[in-house]
């Protein structure tokens, strides 16, 4: 461009930064700035955007108040954007002292605060549990005539409905619905998980009647939401009507709603079921994970059928699926709890290459079981690692 006798202008050069900003590149970021500068033309707002946005990213608030300090040394004043980015961070990392401040100072200096300031500002309160200053600042926005937006009470409702606040997230789906801003099917899917988080089941698989009716088409994660929150209820009829329900509209499920469904079938005593869906996996154009395999290996454990549960766990492995941390130990668990000491022994050597963690509750289960009068025995089928805990409990 430059050798076509073309000048670059800010804009170009914000496209050039915005580019480094996505790699997070910051010391090309930085000799871009100078080679702008140098070439006569002043970073605007947006320039500075792209940098406070960067370093925002890596949660570096040092440097951002640096930049933002920088601004106003260059004579250009913060406008809406840059301050909503740095209030943004603050609140992110829980600093609601000071994103308060910075919200005074700009409408001390006359900026009018919009939903971009507003949104992490309250969402930033939500976090840590001051429902009354949420009260008090979205009461503040609709005075200021601010329409929330879809994304503004999605996340309120979605941090009331994680503290238990389900009735609370209603009346704002209610208010929502009310003023106009069309529900789309996450606002659906944050309310029905609400619900079920509660065990309110009943009042969940209303909302998803609810959408059916107003055109709405439920998503694998709606579905995954009432399939567990029933399975955890025990109810595990209803559970498999969701399943049917949601196999019947053409809805493909991920592997987590796999994952939910091969649950709630185990749980409900539906080995076959259960088995018939996990080789239909495949078929889907999916692949199982380790969670999978987990609930897979685990029943077939608890049954009593351990060379089939081994074969799997080889199978898994050869697919490109690695065991983790919690897998291991809740295999370890499984085997302890069935007598089968030297398998258990063999994965509990396998979380010792892998170096994973030692979980306190599959600790607590080798110790208990050594209180039975057979550490001596155990010890000779055990790693030597583990000899620690038989002796706890045999002390």
């Amino acid at each position: 461009m430059v050798s076509l006798g073309q000048k670059p202008t800010v804009t170009t050069y914000s496209i050039l930064l915005h580019g480094y900003a996505m790699e997070q590149s910051f010391h090309e970021m930085h000799c871009l700035i100078d080679l702008m500068v140098g070439n006569g033309i002043a970073p605007n707002h947006f320039v500075y955007n792209i940098l406070i946005s960067a370093y925002a990213q890596e949660e570096t608030v040092g440097e951002v108040m640096h930049i933002f300090t920088k601004m106003r040394q260059e004579g250009l004043n913060p406008d809406v954007a840059n301050y909503g980015a740095v209030i943004n961070l603050l609140s992110s990392i829980g600093r609601m002292d000071d994103a308060m401040s910075q919200y005074n100072q700009m409408i001390t200096e006359g900026l009018l605060p919009g939903i971009i300031v507003f949104t992490p500002l309250i969402s930033g309160f939500c976090s840590c549990g001051k429902w009354e200053k949420v009260d008090e600042l979205f009461s503040e926005m609709l005075d200021r005539g601010i329409c929330p937006d879809t994304v503004f009470f999605n996340t309120v409702m979605d941090h009331l409905c994680k503290n238990g606040r389900v009735i609370e997230a209603q009346d704002l789906f209610d208010l929502m619905v009310h003023m106009g801003v069309k529900p789309f099917v996450r606002d659906y899917n944050t309310l029905i998980h609400g619900y079920c988080l509660v065990g309110k089941m009943d009042e969940g698989r209303k909302l998803l009647d609810n959408m059916c009716s107003i055109g709405l088409k439920p998503d694998d994660f709606t579905y995954s939401i009432l399939i567990d929150g029933y399975s955890m209820k025990g109810r595990i009829g209803d559970a498999l009507i969701v399943v049917r329900e949601m196999l019947d509209r053409k809805v493909k499920p991920s592997i987590i709603t796999f994952n939910i469904m091969i649950g709630a079938l185990l749980k409900g005593g539906r080995k076959e079921e259960a088995k018939d869906l996990f080789d239909g996996i495949w078929a889907k154009g999916l692949v199982p994970d380790v969670v999978t395999y987990r609930l897979m290996i685990q029943k077939l454990i608890e049954e009593g059928s351990l060379q089939d549960s081994d074969d799997l766990f080889l199978s898994m492995e050869k697919n490109g699926c690695v065991a983790d941390s919690r897998m291991l130990n809740a295999i370890v668990r499984s085997l302890l709890q069935k007598g089968d000491v030297p398998r258990a022994g063999t994965y509990l050597s396998k979380i010792d290459e892998r170096r994973f963690t030692f979980e306190a509750s599959t600790a607590s289960l080798l110790t208990s079981l050594a209180s039975g009068g057979k550490g001596q025995e155990y010890k000779e089928l055990l790693p030597e690692e583990y000899h620690s805990f038989l002796e706890q409990g045999t002390g």
